[in-house]
């Protein structure tokens, strides 16, 4: 029974970030949590449990999500920012002529498309806004899934430590969300960490992850200067 309630718990919590974070971060109140979670705790495992029995369990998951906040912040102490304005986001249904049609547009439009996806039955290109036109003549309409302009792009340029220290990308994540700056798409490519955004939120996306670039710094430096004496 305790272990059912167990999985069940860590099911819940590894499906939700915020509430990994608060635990993470040891500034969660964990009987709010079971409180908040129990009914549908209880309604997986088929009856009606304990809260102390969840917060047990909560407990017990916490030594599972930490990760090391010292790496993480010498990540992000080394990272840079990069803006681009002005930006295009377009997605097209994954057809075989769509396909064709893509080659033919990453030959003519590499210098100017800063990131492309491609999902099983979707190819979205994140690219200057300026040719956001010719590029959509590209495709039959009837394939055009989204087609939104006004965005920005907003690049962490990390160490290549990024791709195997866990946290990073999510600390990132979860200063935007603080700051109520919602994220129209976010994608990776190796060291970069791309977001897109509405051209009106750039400024304020760009000041806060500066802050916490800065921030990471000073730690950073507290720590080397602890270690020291």
């Amino acid at each position: 029974m305790g272990q059912n309630i167990s999985r069940t718990v860590k099911e819940i919590i590894l499906n939700d970030i915020f509430l990994q974070s608060s635990i993470r971060g040891q500034y969660c109140n964990y009987s709010a949590i079971a409180r908040r979670i129990k009914p549908l705790v209880d309604k997986r495992v088929g009856y009606n449990t304990d809260i102390q029995s969840i917060v047990t369990a909560l407990k017990r998951l916490k030594s599972s999500l930490t990760f090391s906040p010292k790496n993480v912040k010498m990540v992000l102490a080394d990272s840079n920012l990069s803006v681009r304005t002005g930006v295009a986001k377009i997605t097209v249904e994954k057809t075989r002529t769509a396909t064709i049609k893509f080659s033919e547009l990453i030959r003519k439009y590499v210098n100017s498309i800063i990131h492309v996806s491609i999902g099983s039955t979707a190819i979205t290109i994140i690219m200057d806004e300026i040719y956001a036109g010719e590029v959509l003549e590209l495709f039959e309409r009837s394939t055009i899934l989204e087609n939104k302009g006004s965005l920005a792009a907003i690049i962490v340029t990390s160490t290549p430590e990024i791709t195997d220290v866990p946290g990073c990308a999510i600390s990132i994540y979860e200063r935007l969300f603080s700051t109520g700056i919602n994220i129209e798409d976010t994608t990776s490519s190796y060291t970069d960490t791309i977001i897109i955004l509405k051209n009106e939120d750039v400024g304020k996306a760009f000041e806060t992850l500066n802050e916490l670039i800065n921030e990471s710094k000073r730690e950073i430096a507290t720590l080397f200067r602890k270690s020291s004496l």
